[in-house]
């Protein structure tokens, strides 16, 4: 059985890791700009700070500021926004001293196996026929993660590397294993083939600053399917495959976000392909400062939660 974790950046806030586009923002619009270019950009920024917090969706609106043709120069913006995006995740990352919460984190990851236990009785019943269903299979935790950082990779590393396995079933005479499978950065790391865009051409304000040489490209860069198919390291195609072969999806720390769109339209592909598929939405309470767990169910073709 396959289940699959979607994580977003809620998980590196939970660590104490200031990751928002607004703390990055805030901190962005004061570092040092080599060029004319860029110090407007900076000025634009601070002027509209507010509206930063969804900066993907912003730097799509940013390209109305530029005439048509001048690709180049917006993407020196975009290029820089990039390149400081990475560094100020890299140090934020750093923070994060994964040895120091080891027991924690063995406990976190060794409660996977009874992830229905919180769970209303009816709710339960649901996930556990799942698992009744498929009791003769090993336990595959796969997970997509929309973070650049490494945070959960330390995680899972520290986990598996105390315990091993993350957790076993009786079947029979049978022992299954509950192990990690595949791990994957859709959006890249801080390290390498970082995607930060829109979703598609719809969301970019002024697509003709593209009709320029190497406007293709520029327009790639932005667009994160297509930045993705760019990198040409499948990124997004495996991690659709994936997502594809998962039993239940557990969705944790993300927001519905204009600029994921089409992520958020195969999950919802994936639910009417078949009916015994389960989303669980991991939703923070801001009123009860914590999370309350709830199911969401796919009706008449409508994402709704429960």
């Amino acid at each position: 059985m396959n289940i699959t974790f979607l994580i977003g950046n809620g998980f590196d806030r939970n660590l104490g890791l200031k990751t928002t586009y607004s703390e990055f923002i805030k901190w962005y619009k004061k570092t040092p700009a080599k060029t004319d270019t860029l110090k407007k950009f900076r000025e634009y920024i601070n002027d509209n700070e507010e509206l930063w917090s969804a900066a993907e969706e912003e730097l799509g609106k940013y390209t109305a500021q530029f005439d048509a043709g001048a690709g180049a120069a917006f993407n020196e913006c975009h290029k820089d926004i990039c390149e400081h995006l990475a560094c100020y995740l890299k140090d934020e990352q750093g923070k994060f001293e994964s040895q120091a919460l080891v027991n924690e984190i063995e406990n976190a990851f060794s409660q996977l196996k009874a992830l229905s236990s919180p769970f209303h009785t009816q709710e339960k019943e649901v996930l556990d026929a799942v698992y009744t269903n498929r009791r003769n299979e090993n336990v595959i935790f796969n997970f997509i993660t929309y973070n650049y950082t490494d945070t959960l990779d330390q995680c899972l590393k520290l986990a598996q590397k105390k315990q091993g396995l993350l957790g076993t079933h009786k079947y029979d005479t049978s022992i299954l294993n509950h192990t990690v499978g595949a791990i994957h950065h859709v959006h890249g790391t801080v390290n390498s083939q970082m995607v930060f865009g829109v979703n598609d051409k719809s969301q970019i304000a002024k697509p003709d600053i593209f009709n320029c040489e190497y406007g293709d490209l520029y327009e790639e860069l932005l667009i994160k399917q297509q930045a993705n198919q760019g990198y040409q390291e499948n990124a997004d195609a495996k991690a659709k495959k994936l997502l594809n072969e998962s039993h239940i999806l557990y969705i944790y720390g993300m927001s519905i976000g204009a600029t994921d769109k089409f992520w958020w339209e195969r999950v919802c592909a994936w639910l009417t392909g078949n009916a015994e598929r389960h989303v669980v939405l991991f939703c923070y309470d801001i009123q009860q400062k914590g999370l309350s767990i709830l199911t969401a169910k796919l009706r008449n073709g409508k994402l709704s939660a429960q």
